[in-house]
């Protein structure tokens, strides 16, 4: 069960990796909705569906602002990605995933105010907006409505009475309605793809040759490609941790033998992904531990005793990172333990009395970082002797909760490297 459990760990990490948002700053400028510009870095998560937020710093030494998208009108790259906060038109009702298909065509056109992708700005503008069943492109001329179209799939009966997956998008008849009366931007819609190049290729057309003069609109088609790889950091942990334990003994009588705070020192690694959302992390640990009880032997007879011993404790998992503002982050971690003992000592027996073994629930902590800081709180089930329910092999009474301070060692995964002076 428990390499099964870390499978699922593995799996879900990857997943989480590739569906996250990566991270990092590029030079941009952002306009607010009082119309101040600020020109700076941009956090760029290489967003494939509207921005949630953007950070912001003047530079990079300076702290980051978090801004939500009501507070933005505009958000530029240098290197080329542009949006714009708009009201536009969505429907929701567009999907493509198989599980999620309707039979026949519904449609469900709702206003949203997000930050939209420009793909061409001018007085006829091209928006792009992706969300997670389908990508929609919008296109607004000058004294006409928005032109709404969305990637549509939807079920439909066939000859013999078994549903069809049939494609909805008319995205072609639209565009030559809307622009009926160009002749050169109705005929490009006959034949593009419904991709940004094939939109943009419409709309360029109109400009080309019906716009009457008016001037040329800039493009954006060449979307940032991310940049990070993998990157490796460790540093040293210390704190304490709560036992709330009953020994794995049957000699050693008592439901918390071993009740107490004992504090911890050790060493992290992680391993970020290229999204620096996510990491695989490991930890190795040591602390004291003791269990204090009645001995009972084979002979009926009670003793008091009193073992300690040091504790070894080995851990492996997944992290996930969320932003906060002025480049602090919330961590949440999932991972396994393993635990060994070593130079014990006891009064009144030989026996080595052992550490509780951890259940098949990993255990869970939640955690702030701020630069080389990391401040984390966790806690891990461990088995009861008296547990005999399926529940029992995840849940118990018996405990242990850490809070621990981790410092990393060495420069930051992403922090710019000093550049080489040439040599005389």
């Amino acid at each position: 069960m428990a390499p099964r459990l870390f499978y699922l760990l593995f799996s879900v990490s990857l997943l989480f990796s590739f569906r996250a948002q990566a991270q990092v700053y590029e030079p941009g400028w952002l306009v607010r909705t009082s119309g101040d510009t600020l020109r700076g870095e941009i956090e760029n998560g290489f967003w494939e569906m509207p921005p949630t937020f953007i950070r912001f710093r003047t530079a990079a030494s300076s702290p980051s602002q978090l801004f939500q998208p009501y507070q933005l009108r505009a958000v530029s790259f240098a290197k080329g990605r542009y949006f714009r906060y708009e009201a536009i038109p969505v429907d929701h009702a567009a999907e493509t995933r198989l599980d999620k298909l309707r039979e026949g065509i519904v449609h469900s056109v709702q206003i949203d105010s997000l930050l939209a992708e420009v793909l061409i700005e001018g007085p006829t503008m091209l928006w792009r907006v992706a969300q997670l069943g389908a990508v929609h492109f919008l296109v607004r001329r000058p004294g006409q409505p928005v032109l709404e179209m969305s990637a549509y799939n939807y079920l439909r009966a066939n000859g013999r009475g078994a549903l069809a997956v049939t494609d909805g998008n008319n995205y072609r008849s639209q565009l030559q309605q809307y622009f009926g009366d160009c002749p050169a931007a109705a005929a490009a819609a006959e034949k593009v793809p419904y991709t940004a190049d094939g939109l943009v290729a419409v709309v360029q057309a109109y400009y080309a040759a019906c716009a009457g003069g008016q001037f040329a609109p800039r493009t954006w088609l060449a979307p940032a490609t991310q940049q990070h790889k993998a990157a490796f950091q460790a540093g040293v942990l210390a704190g304490a941790r709560y036992n709330r334990i009953e020994s794995p003994s049957y000699l050693l009588a008592g439901t918390c033998t071993d009740c107490g705070v004992h504090p911890l020192a050790g060493f992290y690694a992680e391993l970020l992904q290229a999204n620096r959302t996510s990491a695989f992390y490991g930890e190795l640990s040591v602390s004291r531990f003791r269990n204090r009880g009645v001995l009972s032997s084979y002979y009926n007879t009670y003793t008091a005793i009193d073992y300690q011993a040091w504790l070894g404790t080995a851990r492996i998992g997944v992290r996930f990172f969320a932003p906060l503002r002025h480049d602090q982050q919330l961590l949440f971690s999932f991972g396994l333990e393993h635990n060994f003992i070593f130079s014990s000592s006891a009064t009144s027996t030989t026996e080595d009395l052992g550490f509780a073994a951890p259940t098949l629930l990993p255990n869970f902590g939640v955690g702030w970082r701020y630069q080389r800081l990391t401040l984390n709180l966790d806690q891990q089930f461990y088995k009861n002797q008296s547990g005999l329910d399926f529940s029992d092999l995840f849940f118990s009474s018996s405990v242990a909760v850490r809070l621990s301070v981790g410092y990393r060692l060495g420069r930051g995964a992403d922090a710019p490297r000093a550049a080489r002076l040439p040599q005389p």
